[in-house]
């Protein structure tokens, strides 16, 4: 018996230094357009609780619930995360022996394109020549493409340019446009729209072309 308490006592010290010494990497994805924060590596035993709080400063805010039992990767949705805004996330674990790790905190802005399940994002903006565009459709790689629409109006309403119809693959699309109008003319400098829509979800961006 008292060897087993010295192997639990050990077990657990040795768990508690690990932790302490192994800094994990943070990583940020958007399943299904809902941000998830997780760390690297494998905590099995341990239970967590993830906070955030404004890059700018505040007062730290629980994600998802309090004291989760760790099967494997330690990870969290935070619905409650705003589309480009800054946050500081922290990791707190507590081992078997009741010894406390803090990892964090970890910076993170959450994308204005991927953190929801249709999303746009335009670059530079404003800018000149060619401008990036970057369409999102949430959903695993596998999942079926879905027939998709991206045109640019101006704020008349008027169509200016497609670029983009037909099938999208789930995930990040990236294009490009060159600022000429459907018929090959340069488009003048001004604010246009960009409107996105798929698998009947659809969400805007504007571009300032200088």
């Amino acid at each position: 018996m008292l060897r087993m308490k010295l192997s639990l006592v050990i077990a657990g010290l040795t768990l508690g230094a690990a932790l302490a010494l192994a800094e994990p990497e943070f990583v940020l994805r958007y399943p299904g357009g809902v941000p998830q924060v997780s760390i690297t590596g494998n905590y099995p035993g341990t239970v967590y609780t993830v906070w955030r709080q404004p890059a700018s400063g505040g007062a730290p805010v629980l994600v998802g619930e309090r004291s989760v039992l760790c099967l494997g990767s330690c990870y969290a949705e935070d619905r409650g995360a705003e589309p480009g805004a800054s946050y500081l996330y922290r990791f707190e674990l507590a081992g078997g022996d009741g010894s406390i790790t803090t990892f964090g905190p970890y910076l993170a802005t959450i994308s204005p394109a991927l953190a929801r399940p249709v999303g746009v994002f335009v670059y530079p903006n404003p800018g000149r020549g060619a401008t990036g565009i970057q369409l999102h459709v949430a959903g695993a790689a596998g999942d079926r493409a879905l027939p998709a629409e991206a045109a640019i109006y101006d704020l008349g309403g008027r169509l200016v340019r497609t670029v983009h119809r037909g099938p999208i693959a789930r995930g990040m699309t990236s294009l490009s446009w060159d600022g000429r109008g459907e018929g090959g003319e340069q488009i003048p400098a001004g604010v246009y729209v960009l409107r996105f829509s798929v698998g009947g979800n659809s969400t805007i961006a504007r571009i300032v072309r200088l």
